[in-house]
């Protein structure tokens, strides 16, 4: 048999290279030189996630002294001008538009817990309701304090409330 007929298989023949294409060489070299200064970089520079996790929580701790003090929970307060029965049809309303993807039409959970049982995680109190609302909580459920007015949050409470 011939070198030739020992590489030509169905009809195709193939030509045996000793050294790869110069231009991969080259590519695979400066990926390797790229990595190993990248790799070098990060350990050796002083940055660390635990670093970065330290600043941005003094970061959210300065802006949160800044505020003024009571403005960071609204509370829920019984005394308000106004009907118990406007405050639960605004907060129905309100339930609707914003709340309903997560705990349902019927308020029985989805995404978020049932609001129709007996008790809540955090309290079933107007003021832990009105904090749970403000504040939000770990685990899926946002702040709305800063979209949604004390009147608002108050009426949702009401409404949540009443179910």
């Amino acid at each position: 048999m011939s070198e030739q007929q020992q590489h030509d298989f169905d009809g195709i023949r193939y030509r045996i290279e000793r050294k790869s294409p110069t231009v991969f060489r080259v590519l695979f070299s400066v990926l390797v030189l790229w990595a190993v200064f990248f790799i070098a970089y990060y350990l050796f520079s002083g940055w660390s996630s635990e670093g970065e996790f330290a600043r941005k929580q003094q970061a959210k701790s300065a802006m949160l002294a800044k505020q003024p003090p009571g403005g960071d929970v609204p509370a829920a307060d019984a005394h308000r001008e106004g009907k118990k029965e406007d405050y639960i049809a605004m907060g129905k309303q309100l339930f609707a538009e914003r709340c309903i993807s997560c705990h349902g039409a019927d308020a029985k959970g989805g995404i978020g817990p049932d609001l129709t049982r007996k008790e809540f995680k955090y309290g079933k109190t107007e003021q832990a309701i009105a904090e749970t609302i403000a504040g939000g909580r770990p685990g899926g459920m946002p702040s709305f304090q800063n979209d949604l007015s004390r009147e608002k949050i108050e009426g949702l409470v009401k409404y949540i409330l009443s179910l």
